[in-house]
This record gives C-alpha cells, sequence and structure tokens, in this order.
C-alpha cells in the first residue's frame, strides 16, 4: 500500500495531468484510485483513514484552485496567493485617473459596497468559499461511487466558487458612481457593432481587453461577421465555424479573447442559475489591472455525518475580491437573455 505521502504525490501529478518516473498519466490516476480504495476499502477503514483522505484532497485542491484561477484570469485580474494569517497590500495605480477611482468589495455585512478610494494602498478581507457533496457510504463501498471523482467534483466546485465570487463583484459595480455612460450598453440583443465600440472604449487603458461572460451571452454572439460575403456565401470566419463545432461557442470576437464564466443550477429543477447570463464584462489587459483576487491560506475540508448514513463533504478556502475603479472597463448587458438567476447580485 502507498504511504500517504506518496498518495498526496499522486493526487498532485493527477491534478496537473502528469506523471513521474515509470508512471503514466493512466496509471497514476489508476494508482490513486487503487489507494483511495484501500484507505475506504469499507466502512471502518473509510471512518478511521478519512482525515488522511481529506490531507490527500487538500493537497490535490490547494494545487489545482490557484493554478486553474490564474491561468484564466490572469490577462485581467492581479490574483495573490498567500498563506494563512497574511494579508496583501494592493496599490492604487498613479496616473491621471486616479482621483476618479472607486473600490468595491464585500463589506461586513456580507453584500458588495462601493466607495471612493482615497488611499494609495488598499488590502481586501477574506472570507470562505466552496460547495461540499454528498456520499453514500454503503454505494461507496459497494464500488458504485469513488472517493477519487469526489475528489475532482470538489476541487472544480471550488475552482468555480473564485469565479462566482468575481463575478459577484463585477454586477454589484454596475451602478456604480463615477462610471461613465460610455462604459455600458444595454440592448435587447447581441449587436458587434455596439461591442466593439464599448471594446475600443476600453482598450485606451490597457494594451487589450478580454470578454469575461456566462455560456449563455456567448452562445448569442455566434459566429461574428468579418469575412467578406462572396459568390453568396454568409461571412463567417472559418475559425469560428471551427470553435462553434467543437465547443458550441467562439472563442475570441475580432481579435478580443472571451472567458466563460462556468454556470450552474441552485435548484433541482435546473430552472434557476447562479450568475446572471445577461451580462458581459470587457476588461482590460495589460496595465493595471482591474480585477483583485487573494487566496489566503490551505483548502480545509469538514464533515457531517446524516442520519440516513450518508456524509456530507465539504471543501472549503479563503479568498477576497475586488474591482479597482470603474471608467476603465465595460459592462454589456443582453435583455433579451431570460435572467434566470436568484440573487440581486446575478448569482
Amino acid at each position: 500500500m502507498a504511504t500517504l505521502k506518496e498518495m498526496k504525490d499522486l493526487a498532485v501529478y493527477s491534478a496537473k495531468g502528469t506523471a513521474p518516473e515509470n508512471y503514466t498519466v493512466e496509471s497514476v490516476n489508476e494508482a490513486l484510485v487503487d489507494g483511495i480504495r484501500e484507505l475506504a476499502g469499507n466502512y471502518n477503514a473509510f471512518m478511521k483513514n478519512r482525515y488522511d483522505i481529506y490531507e490527500i484532497i487538500t493537497t490535490a485542491a490547494d494545487e489545482i484552485v490557484p493554478n486553474k484561477v490564474i491561468s484564466a484570469m490572469s490577462p485581467f485580474a492581479d490574483v495573490r496567493v498567500v498563506g494563512n494569517g497574511q494579508k496583501v497590500m494592493f496599490k492604487k495605480g498613479i496616473g491621471k485617473n486616479r482621483a476618479k477611482k472607486f473600490l468595491t468589495q464585500v463589506g461586513i455585512n456580507g453584500v458588495y459596497e462601493t466607495f471612493r478610494l482615497d488611499a494609495e494602498t488598499f488590502e481586501i478581507g477574506t472570507y470562505s468559499i466552496g460547495g461540499g457533496v454528498t456520499v453514500d457510504l454503503q454505494r461507496m463501498m459497494d464500488g458504485a461511487e469513488s472517493l477519487a471523482e469526489v475528489m475532482e467534483v470538489m476541487t472544480e466546485g471550488l475552482t468555480d466558487a473564485v469565479f462566482v465570487e468575481v463575478q459577484k463583484a463585477l454586477v454589484a459595480s454596475v451602478n456604480a458612481v463615477g462610471r461613465p455612460a460610455a462604459n455600458i450598453v444595454s440592448h435587447n440583443s447581441f449587436d458587434g457593432q455596439k461591442m466593439m465600440k464599448l471594446i475600443s472604449t476600453v482598450k485606451a487603458y490597457g494594451a487589450g481587453a478580454v470578454i469575461f461572460a456566462a455560456p449563455e451571452f456567448v452562445a448569442e454572439m455566434g459566429a461574428d461577421v468579418i469575412v467578406p460575403v462572396s459568390a453568396g456565401m454568409p461571412g463567417v470566419h472559418p475559425q469560428d465555424l471551427d470553435a462553434i463545432h467543437n465547443t458550441g461557442y467562439i472563442n475570441i470576437f475580432r481579435g478580443t479573447p472571451i472567458v466563460q464564466i462556468p454556470q450552474s443550477f441552485t435548484d433541482e429543477s435546473n430552472t434557476k442559475t447562479w450568475i446572471n447570463p445577461q451580462f458581459a464584462y470587457v476588461l482590460p489587459t495589460g496595465k493595471e489591472k482591474v480585477v483583485k483576487v487573494v487566496l489566503e491560506g490551505d483548502s480545509i475540508v469538514r464533515d457531517y455525518q446524516n442520519r440516513d448514513g450518508s456524509m456530507e463533504i465539504y471543501l472549503e478556502r479563503k479568498m477576497g475580491t475586488a474591482i479597482l475603479a470603474h471608467y476603465n472597463w465595460g459592462i454589456y448587458q443582453n435583455t433579451g437573455i431570460t435572467d434566470t438567476s436568484e440573487s440581486p447580485y446575478g448569482v
């Protein structure tokens, strides 16, 4: 049987999709599944070894989550990873528009609030985010459920939660004081020319721009017509057609990359979404980044056993996010898309 350190190493390799010497990627995953199965081969073994299992889960999560967040958000977000109890001081950029800067971040009451930023530096407070799954211990003992799969689902859920928190702060700052009218588009459909005008405004404050949007919004963008129409054929760029064929969505709009915000449901009927699909955010890249994200400390696991014998396992991590300034990024609201979210902040 593999040692706990070996299992933790395998979890990291599995998370990265890599393999150490004498292993393949496939054999790493198989060894990880087999090792967890040995630790949780029966109910007593699981209860005895569950904290070792949770340590394996958090090791993988601490490897996956920051890397995924940094990879997806680094073009437009300043992402810092710090130890537990450590704080990060962000410095406000100095420039001709510094007097116009505001900060939107979560307040004491848990609601995102906007205020004028007068100091040259600011600190972002952190709070716990996460999610959980319910595990049927008997099904797990029978092999019908796998803790390795549970680990993957929980880690993906924690990563998605970071995206949602950033979107909360963006939506909360839609009507912030000081936002120019030129930085907001509200239309009952997607209009490529209106989006291009918004992008042009944002690009004036950075080296480029990126579109941050829910899949429902991206689907409405469709294939962008940028190729001259000839011989009666629609002017659709071949790369757009390939992207739609392979993923169902375009992934770039007239040279501007698109980052999709993960979407999911908050109810069992799959009718209420956790983010508002009407909004897309156009954020500048390069120079000073509008979005600030802090990931603090290590992930932790909590568990609760239900009366029916099932167990709820929660993966949590501390994070904080804030939106700096409002004059240098844009918002497009497509009111033709039904708002299926419940929260006043669209999540």
